[in-house]
């Protein structure tokens, strides 16, 4: 729950971003500068002194605590700024959960305004809707919403154990739930029967939903499932994913890094199933 942010779609138009509004700031590669006063997320003094020239862009996200923030990108930080520059997958990680998801916000938000920049129905360039978080095309009134790509990860579990694939895209020999985008037409439930279909030829049952979370790499939003085996062998596609198997949960492999879906499913599953030490 966010406590401390608010959003009015009303004001949004209302506000212009200034040197010493409360700022997010991102550099070019996507990074997140932390605060090199106090190693926090949120710049309270804006970008004032931050930056060696205007920023490229910013988005508006807000209020926090009442006053006006921004997500802020730059290409040129100023030469004395020694704030340390972390990833986004490591500030879902490790930093405060109100602050990381305005950090997901922002991230998207970014990302969206610099591939929406022209209409894609008669190519004008687009201009800020009054009133609302979008962007309208002056030429035809084309409208221009923040997109967000539905995925889904699941947990699928047989006799005490889960089950857990390699794709080739991660770093190291690190092991994670199987998961995949929404197909245009599908239901959650379809695109996670789906998924672990096909990319480790088993059918799964009794599929309930678990949990949400915005991944904006660059801008999905990830849903998390459990579910039950039902039929099938093992069978790697060989495409995305090269290793699978069933792990009991106290031999588990390699995990991803805390803070994404996945592996707050299964350290879900590794305290469900912890052993009751209070009774001794």
């Amino acid at each position: 729950m966010l406590e401390n942010w608010h959003f009015r779609v009303g004001v949004y138009s209302e506000y212009v971003c200034s040197p010493e509004d409360l700022c997010l700031l991102f550099n070019a590669a996507g990074e997140l500068l932390l605060n090199p006063q106090n190693g926090e997320l949120l710049h309270t003094g804006g970008y004032s002194g931050l930056l060696r020239s205007l920023p490229h862009d910013s988005a508006y996200l807000g209020t926090w605590k009442g006053r006006p923030l921004y997500a802020v990108v730059s290409q040129e930080l100023a030469p004395a700024v020694h704030g340390r520059a972390v990833s986004l997958r490591e500030v879902l990680a490790l930093h405060e959960p109100e602050q990381g998801c305005l950090a997901c916000m922002g991230k998207q938000l970014l990302h969206w305004r610099q591939q929406t920049r022209y209409c894609s129905a008669c190519a004008t360039p687009l201009q800020e809707k009054a009133g609302e978080r979008a962007r309208i095309c002056p030429a035809c009134q084309a409208l221009y919403y923040p997109r967000i790509n539905p995925a889904v990860t699941v947990s699928v579990t047989k006799d005490n154990k889960i089950l857990l694939a390699h794709n080739r895209s991660f770093q190291n020999n690190v092991f994670s739930l199987v998961a995949g985008y929404v197909e245009v037409g599908e239901s959650l439930e379809q695109a996670a029967a789906r998924e672990v279909l096909e990319e480790v030829g088993i059918h799964i049952k009794n599929i309930r939903y678990w949990g949400s979370q915005p991944w904006p790499f660059p801008s999905s939003l990830m849903l998390g499932f459990l579910a039950d085996y039902e039929s099938g062998t093992i069978k790697p596609d060989g495409v995305e994913i090269d290793q699978a198997g069933w792990y009991a949960l106290d031999a588990l492999p390699d995990l991803p890094r805390p803070g994404s879906m996945a592996r707050k499913i299964i350290d879900s599953l590794l305290t469900e199933n912890a052993p009751d030490t209070a009774q001794s």
